[in-house]
């Protein structure tokens, strides 16, 4: 028996809860190994000083407030629950939608045709994103030069006057 194993026994030892060859494999040990015999001893003595003190019954609130501590079981079934809740069912069905899309991609023989829709697809969404681009980069460029045209009017006006000796 090795030191470890002497280490996780020695509760159940004192409180004799081991069986027969354990046990004797247990006190052999002990025989031959002077640290873990010494620490049966500081146990004993610890047992001993313990067992002096009297036993006190926990008070009402305590007692109240430990027994609403959920166990982690319970933490662990709340936390899968949560996952089944009714908002997530949407996300759920859809997770499950592109699994089944990807498996039928991933079973069929001949993905080419698949292939070439899916990158002309891709390659028109780019084109139209493209096109919105540079659409939107003439707006503001139109913005910017209408911007521009009207301070050079107000400029040219002097609404206010300033500038006027």
């Amino acid at each position: 028996m090795t030191c470890d194993r002497v280490l996780g026994l020695l509760s159940p030892y004192l409180d004799g809860e081991l069986d027969g060859a354990v046990k004797a494999e247990f006190e052999a040990h002990l025989s031959v190994c002077r640290e873990c015999a010494d620490l049966l001893a500081r146990m004993r003595a610890a047992v001993a000083a313990f067992s002096g003190f009297p036993e006190v019954e926990p008070g009402p609130g305590l007692r109240r407030k430990l027994l609403a501590i959920p166990s982690r079981a319970s933490r662990l079934r709340d936390r899968a629950a949560a996952l089944f809740r009714p908002a997530l069912q949407p996300i759920w069905a859809a997770a499950m939608g592109v699994l089944l899309l990807i498996g039928v991609y991933i079973a069929l023989p001949n993905k080419g045709l698949i292939n070439r829709t899916i990158s002309q697809g891709l390659h028109r969404g780019f084109a139209s994103v493209e096109r919105l681009y540079v659409k939107a980069g003439s707006v503001t460029d139109r913005i910017g030069a209408f911007a521009n045209d009207v301070i050079d009017s107000a400029k040219a006006a002097n609404p206010i006057g300033r500038g006027k000796l």
